[in-house]
């Protein structure tokens, strides 16, 4: 390949790889720089030499928004040569183009309650916190591996798995807490979250998780509506009922515009 990219580029490669669909802030943020036209520089390159797509409205209202990027053709070129990222995963990208935007907007918000994590994380080393936080994070392309060790968890229609540890400052204690988050489509049927939420449950009942961790995982479940979460939780309930409520298994529900507007680690969680 005769293009040359800096290894900032090759950076974002790796993180349009591991989240698919990153608007420009985002990019910047996991990059941890100040200047937003250095961004705009690098992906404007990559977006000429074709290793990434753009998408941008020019429609008034929606010329406001950050652009959002891609892999394109030269860009899963580039990761395929490095011999790093499994090819079955790799083929996946070359349909991206085709994706609809409520998995684009999907991408978007599994990156963005990365980005929140990161933000917890860092705030926790401030002198005035009694704890520090670290995350340990596996998105759906990591998932995706066969090879990885949560690849089971791909059956129970798992978004992202968080691994919290958390150190008292004092005693340098760390206790580890594990999350597992699954963002509910708008289009959704009732039966099919009905059937996600018998899963979880299933995964409870079973053995795989001992292989993991002794304390079952938090679920988390992300709603698009108000509706669609007023019938989870009601669903959830009576199964949790017939399951004589396990007092281990612990599910909560947030609204999508929540966790947008506070953060995944907000106090935007109910029962």
């Amino acid at each position: 390949m005769t293009n040359k990219i800096t290894p900032k580029q090759k950076q974002i490669l790796q993180y349009l790889y591991k989240y698919k669909f990153l608007d420009r802030k985002q990019i910047q943020q996991f990059l941890d720089h100040k200047y937003h036209k250095r961004i705009n520089d690098w992906l404007k390159d990559l977006n000429q030499k074709e290793y990434i797509n753009r998408i941008y409205s020019n429609k008034f209202g929606e010329n406001t928004k950050p652009a959002i990027y891609y892999l394109a053709l030269n860009g899963i070129r580039h990761l395929k040569e490095q011999n790093e990222y499994p090819i079955e995963i790799l083929r996946k990208f070359y349909r991206l183009k085709d994706r609809s935007n409520d998995f684009i907007e999907k991408c978007i918000l599994i990156a963005q309650m990365v980005l929140d994590l990161k933000t917890a994380a860092d705030k926790s080393h401030d002198k005035k916190e009694e704890s520090e936080l670290s995350y340990l994070i596996a998105t759906p392309v990591d998932l995706a591996n066969p090879d990885y060790r949560f690849n089971f968890l791909t059956e129970y229609k798992v978004d992202l798995v968080v691994k919290r540890l958390k150190t008292k400052k004092s005693g340098k204690r760390t206790n580890s807490t594990y999350f597992l988050l699954t963002i509910i489509a708008p289009t959704l049927p009732r039966y099919s979250i009905r059937h996600q939420v018998k899963k979880f449950i299933e995964l409870y009942n079973g053995y795989e998780w001992d292989d993991i961790n002794e304390t079952f995982p938090t679920i988390m479940v992300i709603c698009p509506t108000i509706a669609t979460m007023i019938y989870t939780k009601r669903m959830t309930r009576k199964l949790l009922e017939d399951e004589d409520n396990p007092k281990d298994l612990h599910i909560q529900f947030a609204m999508v515009e929540k966790v947008k507007e506070f953060g995944v680690t907000g106090d935007i969680w109910e029962k």
